[in-house]
């Protein structure tokens, strides 16, 4: 008597996750206070109605010196609600990563490279995702001291945000 045993699965799991430390290499994480509802993990916040307090999701009005980071996963508690999205709620604390290397999510049309320049997407429903300069879709979009280190993946990749003081000159 034989017996059937599974042996290939459908499961295909992205390298990261969203607001996930990439590694472990220098980086710096400011306690920042979510303003509004659609704040999620793995997405670009700037700067609130109290600048060093509050962040909220950018609006086709921002500029890159507003960037206040990436919101990171587990600095915030949180579930998925009955729609199957994690939203932070108003007022919660969060965690903002400064810089440093963490997995972001990334608009619908980002074909991002290693070491292209990183765009923070400021207006429409894919506000506060990021995305690349060949990305015609997201004609508003801010540029930021940053690079991707990979492709996109199940909508994240992996980038590395640099400190204001550390301009890198990356290729195009």
């Amino acid at each position: 008597m034989s017996m059937a045993a599974q042996t290939s699965y459908g499961f295909g799991f992205p390298k990261g996750v969203a607001g996930g430390l990439f590694d472990l290499s220098a980086h710096e994480v400011s306690t920042r206070q979510a303003e509004g509802e659609n704040i999620s993990f793995g997405i670009g916040v700037v700067t609130g109605t109290n600048a060093g307090t509050d962040v909220k999701i950018p609006t086709s009005a921002t500029t890159s010196a507003e960037f206040e980071g990436v919101v990171v996963h587990n600095s915030v508690m949180v579930e998925m609600d009955m729609d199957n999205k994690v939203r932070i709620g108003d007022k919660r604390t969060v965690g903002c990563l400064h810089h440093g290397k963490i997995w972001i999510k990334t608009g619908r049309n980002a074909a991002p490279k290693y070491k292209e320049r990183v765009y923070l997407i400021t207006d429409g429903e894919e506000a506060g995702l990021f995305t690349t300069s060949s990305d015609l879709d997201s004609t508003n979009k801010v540029e930021l001291n940053a690079c991707f280190l990979g492709e996109t993946d199940n909508g994240i990749a992996n980038a590395e945000f640099f400190l204001d003081s550390t301009r890198v000159a990356l290729g195009e």
